[in-house]
């Protein structure tokens, strides 16, 4: 039954918030380590509509390089009974093909500012990272 919990629709995320700051240039022959942080949140804000965000922030080592942080949502339209009768829904959306499709949209957003950056196109898996 559980393919009938999230309804049929377009996945639209919609962008919530950018940043994106080049502080400074790497020393030459310097290693810089990039590491995606992802923090998820999702929230039922209606009987029928789940509200995801997700924020992925790069953790750029030596930190004084660059800041990049993306925050996208989607609303999911879920069957409200059959949502809540799921043993952990926030899981089960979590691991939904519309956050699989919002976490690919983030990931293709920081590819598309970093390319011109100072280090280049930075490209982050197209999965949540814990």
């Amino acid at each position: 039954m559980q393919e009938n919990i999230i309804k049929p629709h377009l996945v639209r995320p919609i962008l919530e918030k950018v940043v994106f700051e080049i502080m400074q240039f790497p020393q030459q022959n310097a290693t810089i380590n990039i590491k995606p942080t992802d923090v998820l949140d999702i929230r039922k804000v209606s009987e029928e509509i789940v509200k995801v965000t997700l924020q992925r922030s790069l953790e750029v080592s030596p930190a004084n390089l660059i800041r990049v942080a993306v925050t996208m949502s989607i609303d999911i339209p879920v069957d409200s009974i059959e949502f809540v009768r799921l043993p952990d829904p926030k899981d089960y959306i979590k691991n939904s093909q519309p956050v699989r499709i919002l976490t690919a949209y983030i990931s293709n957003t920081i590819t598309n500012l970093t390319t011109n950056s100072i280090l280049g196109p930075i490209v982050t898996p197209p999965n949540i990272q814990e």
